[in-house]
């Protein structure tokens, strides 16, 4: 059942922290200023857990999230038992806990009636608590920041890293050495298609027009690269996001040379990087809708107000977007593959 609370909770957009405790499974969600935590404990498997040492573990663990400046901190618990006795025995201890017995939700008489709407929607899955065959358990946890705890080095998302660092730094670059590596790189349909100057496919996807430019760039590739790069390794990742630059830009060219716009130049990162919010989408349905802290409406919106901004805004190259788009979408499609069923406990 353990397996399954967790699976439901990922749903409701709750994360699993990093506790170095082999006892409690926590989840959390971040809320502006506060945080609201849950404690998964299976009495079932760890028989030796004491509600003197639960109650400890529930306040120690609050006051990780008070140091970290959450103003406040609503904890809840799920206590997993087949003994109810011995599981009352724990709602003595909190008065912010429900249990779990037979599959059942049981509220005890002093406990609170709801935590932020979960209730209804706990007592729906219990109905029918299958974990879908393509959801993927793995071990990903997050410190009390929201920021993904990593085991070593190379667990860490290193090709988006990389691909963060030379953005910055040719724009860096650009800054001292004014319109030279601009002059070189940029692309347009005269430069690539009729001086044959093709390289200029690569070297424009890494320079940015402005500060405003490369940060609004840069925030997206921050925060979701990592995921999608998690999900298919690092050089696969490396793949995705240079055939997706690629893939934007031809689709530039082709649009240029289609309506006579031989002369305008375009650079950006921005067709690499939707091509990586395509993978995110594909990644997303593969996952039924819910892949860490993302989900599809998220992701579909980030992709609705992209492409309105660039339909109401002048000087955006959407032909680049949409090309990256489509072709981190289709790219994703042939590289991602999920872990083999024997290799995870599934539930049917």
């Amino acid at each position: 059942m353990l397996k399954e609370i967790s699976y439901f909770l990922r749903t409701q957009d709750y994360i699993p922290l990093d506790t170095n405790l082999n006892k409690f499974t926590v989840f959390f969600r971040l809320e502006n200023s506060f945080v609201n935590v849950i404690h998964v404990v299976d009495i079932t498997e760890n028989t030796q857990i004491k509600p003197q040492e639960y109650g400890r573990i529930v306040e120690k663990i609050e006051w990780q999230f008070r140091d970290r400046g959450s103003e406040e901190v609503h904890s809840f618990s799920f206590i997993i038992s087949e003994n109810l006795e011995q599981a009352e025995d724990f709602a003595k201890e909190n008065a912010f806990c429900w249990i779990i017995h037979d599959g059942n939700l049981v509220i005890p008489k002093e406990s609170m009636e709801d935590f932020y709407g979960v209730k209804t929607k706990l007592q729906d899955f219990l109905k029918d608590p299958k974990v879908p065959r393509e959801y993927e358990d793995d071990d990903i946890k997050y410190n009390c920041y929201g920021k993904q705890s990593y085991k070593s080095i190379k667990d860490r998302p290193l090709s988006n890293h990389l691909f963060f660092l030379i953005n910055v730094l040719a724009f860096t670059l650009c800054t001292f050495t004014g319109d030279l590596l601009y002059t070189k790189g940029v692309m347009s349909v005269d430069l690539v298609v009729h001086m044959k100057q093709w390289y200029r496919l690569f070297t424009s996807m890494f320079l940015h027009a402005g500060i405003d430019h490369l940060f609004s760039n840069m925030m997206i590739l921050f925060f979701l690269g990592d995921i999608a790069e998690r999900r298919l390794g690092h050089v696969k990742y490396f793949i995705l996001y240079l055939i997706s630059g690629l893939g934007g830009n031809l689709l530039s060219l082709w649009y240029g040379n289609y309506t006579g716009d031989y002369y305008t130049q375009s650079l950006g990162a921005s067709g690499a990087i939707f091509g990586m919010v395509g993978a995110l989408l594909w990644l997303l349905i593969r996952n039924k809708g819910h892949l860490e802290t993302m989900s599809i409406s998220k992701i579909l919106f980030l992709i609705g107000y992209s492409a309105y901004y660039g339909l109401i805004s002048t000087n955006v190259d959407n032909m680049a977007h949409l090309g990256g788009l489509l072709t981190g979408f289709l790219l994703c499609v042939l590289l991602y593959r999920k872990k083999s069923a024997k290799n995870r406990e599934v539930t049917e």
